[in-house]
Order: structure tokens, then C-alpha cells, then sequence
């Protein structure tokens, strides 16, 4: 795990300002998915919010701090931009939104946006976390139903309600790293090198995963490093620098042999950040 720690937030994104609901509808909409939000009245539960700022203890997911050794309530907070400001991506995130296939337009299209957000939340453990900002986003998009897009500002990841209600029934890997980590694709040099990367596991102190390689098909290795993702959070990011991994062959077929060596090393591409990084043999790219 890395110490690059930062704070997992998503951006609901909007056509024209939503429509704000009330404390109630949203309070309702977190119960369902947090449980009870505790015995305080009302009122006392809900003074937090103020205009389009909504914020939310969640008694069940707890952080504990020096001056409370027992535990203090994370905050579950929504935060309604105010103004027609959108979401301004500079070229290289563009040029990263690959699974929406009208994404263009769905960033020239927001003029809105709707913060979603876990404060204290970075001291919870990664999967707790992604579970958290889960039910987080499903509850704020019950609460806003004429959201048209999913924005994850840490990954540069873009979905749509759609996806997102997709994979509802799937595993909590499968959910986190399909809707909120990125998997990015560049082209390095003229002689046919490519980066593909994940963005998205250093917000919450693990290792992405990058492979700087040649002469295999990039989708092919778009597939290989989702597979490796997934079982690095699925398993507390057990793979150490010096261990060696399972290849794919020219068909992207996984193989025991050869084996590939991996080492965590500083990313080839920004952000700045600890990453996995595959050496994929006669296929790898750079000096190595």
C-alpha cells in the first residue's frame, strides 16, 4: 500500500440545475442503503444541511480518532454547485473517456454539477471506503433522477447512470473498478511503444497497475490489467516488488509460462504515484 492518500469524490453531472430535494427524501434514500442513521431528533440529525449542502452521519461506518478512541461517525456530504460551472477536463483527460461512446457530449452537456463525497473517510479501510461512496452515488441518484453523467475527478472515469445501475448486482470489485478506476491508454514513442495504466486505486493508498509494452494488441492488455486490478483489491494488493505473475500469449490468453517480473515503481505518467509496474518480457517496452 502507498502513503499518496487522498479523497475519494464523484461528481454527479447535470444539464440544468437540479432540482434540490428535501433533507427527508434524502435522509430516506441513505437509510435504505446505511441503515438507521441514528436516535438524534430530526432536526438535530439534519442541521448540517443548508440550501444545496447536504450532510449525514453514518453511525455504522466509524473512524477512530485520538481524542475519540471509541469511534466518530463518518459524514456522508452532498454539495450542489450554485452556478452554471460544468466540469472543465483539460485534452489528456479527454482524450481518456473511453466508456461512454457520446462523452464529448455529455461533458459539453453539463452546466451542473452535484459533489458527492465521505468526509473522514480516508481513514477507513479501501473497501469500506468503495462501499461507502457506492451507496453514496445510488442514494444521491435517487435523490437527483435527472443526473446524465458520473464524473470520478481522481480517475478521470466517466459512466452514466445507465452503467452505473448495471452493475448493481455485482460483485464489490467488479462495482468499484468498472464504475470509479480508469484504465488508460497512450502511445509513447514512434516505435510503437504503448502505456496502458489504471488511475483511481491511489486515492485510497494502493498501487495502480502499468504496463509499458510492444507488439501485443492493446486490448488484449486493457483486459490482462483489469484482471490484475481486480485481484490486487480483491485481495489487499498482495503482490510484492520481485514477485513474478502470469503472462498473456498473442491471443490475450492468460498462461503460467513465461512468467512476468512486476516492482512497484514511480508512474511513467501523471498524476505522480506508486504503481505496479508488469515486465512483460519480450514484449516490454522502454529500457529495461
Amino acid at each position: 500500500m502507498d502513503n499518496n492518500i487522498g479523497i475519494m469524490m464523484i461528481q454527479l453531472m447535470f444539464k440544468n440545475k437540479p432540482q434540490s430535494p428535501t433533507t427527508e427524501q434524502f435522509r430516506n434514500a441513505l437509510e435504505k442503503r446505511f441503515g438507521n442513521l441514528g436516535d438524534l431528533p430530526f432536526a438535530e440529525t439534519a442541521k448540517e444541511s443548508k440550501g444545496d449542502m447536504f450532510m449525514f452521519p453514518l453511525p455504522e461506518h466509524k473512524v477512530v480518532l485520538q481524542d475519540h478512541p471509541d469511534g466518530v461517525p463518518v459524514m456522508a456530504a452532498f454539495l450542489a454547485s450554485d452556478s452554471g460551472s460544468g466540469i472543465d477536463l483539460d485534452e489528456m483527460k479527454l482524450s481518456q473517456l473511453w466508456d461512454v461512446q457520446d462523452a464529448d457530449q455529455i461533458i459539453n452537456e453539463c452546466k451542473y454539477t452535484v459533489l458527492v463525497n465521505t468526509m473522514l473517510g480516508a481513514a477507513l479501510p479501501y473497501k469500506e471506503q468503495a462501499e461507502v461512496i457506492l451507496s453514496q452515488v445510488e442514494a444521491a441518484l435517487e435523490c437527483y433522477p435527472e443526473c446524465i453523467g458520473i464524473y470520478s475527478p481522481k480517475s478521470g472515469k466517466l459512466i452514466t447512470p445507465e452503467m452505473f445501475e448495471e452493475q448493481k448486482n455485482y460483485s464489490l470489485t467488479e462495482r468499484f473498478i468498472q464504475l470509479f478506476v480508469n484504465v488508460r491508454f497512450f502511445n509513447v514513442s514512434e516505435a510503437n511503444e504503448m502505456v496502458i495504466d489504471t488511475l483511481g486505486f491511489f486515492v485510497f493508498g494502493g498501487a495502480d497497475v502499468q504496463v509499458h509494452f510492444k507488439g501485443l494488441n492493446p486490448n488484449h492488455v486493457v483486459n490482462y490489467v483489469y484482471n490484475i486490478a481486480s485481484y490486487q483489491f480483491e485481495n489487499d494488493f498482495p503482490i510484492k516488488s520481485g514477485d513474478t505473475i502470469d503472462s498473456i500469449d498473442e491471443n490475450g490468453k492468460m498462461q503460467i509460462t513465461p512468467q512476468w517480473n512486476v516492482q512497484y515503481e514511480n508512474a511513467l505518467i501523471d498524476p505522480e504515484r506508486s504503481v505496479l509496474d508488469i515486465n512483460c518480457g519480450k514484449y516490454a517496452g522502454g529500457g529495461r
